[in-house]
């Protein structure tokens, strides 16, 4: 197992560390709509998303061809949900950074955060979460705490 992020090598690395925004964004949307709707599909991701069904589809494609999502049915690969967790641990993490410390107001707050999930190298991913699980949880964080096992490369 390596021991640091400068001893992973590509093929080994965790899917979120190479993630580009555009990616984040729809694996956060195909978790969120797949946590919160009945039935997972595209065009209740582009709804979520404020997209055409049609880019949807091309992204879901992308997705597919990297491994992070299955198409028949719309699901999450195991990659996928890994990358997707990891995502939402450092998006509420974020959150609470730019909220609670910062002072920005909601809405700001959520841009903000949503913003920094896909664009935190590992070690500050790592770090931002560490420190908001030290923090005292807010009556008022919005955002669900998603448990996941600390991963060494995450």
């Amino acid at each position: 197992m390596p021991r640091s992020h400068q001893d992973i090598q590509p093929a080994q690395a965790h899917p979120c560390v190479a993630s580009t925004a555009s990616i984040a964004r729809y694996l956060l949307a195909i978790f969120e709509v797949d946590r919160d709707e009945p039935r997972l599909t595209a065009t209740a991701v582009a709804r979520k998303l404020e997209v055409s069904t049609p880019s949807a589809h091309e992204m879901i494609g992308r997705l597919e061809s990297l491994g992070l999502v299955e198409r028949h049915p719309l699901r999450l690969t195991a990659d996928g949900m890994s990358t997707a967790l990891v995502l939402s641990t450092r998006r509420r993490a974020a959150r609470r950074l730019a909220h609670d410390v910062l002072g920005l107001d909601d809405e700001a707050a959520d841009e903000e955060a949503h913003s920094l999930a896909a664009t935190l190298s590992p070690i500050l991913g790592r770090r931002l979460t560490d420190w908001a699980n030290k923090q005292p949880h807010e009556a008022h964080d919005r955002t669900p705490a998603v448990p996941i096992e600390r991963r060494e490369i995450a």
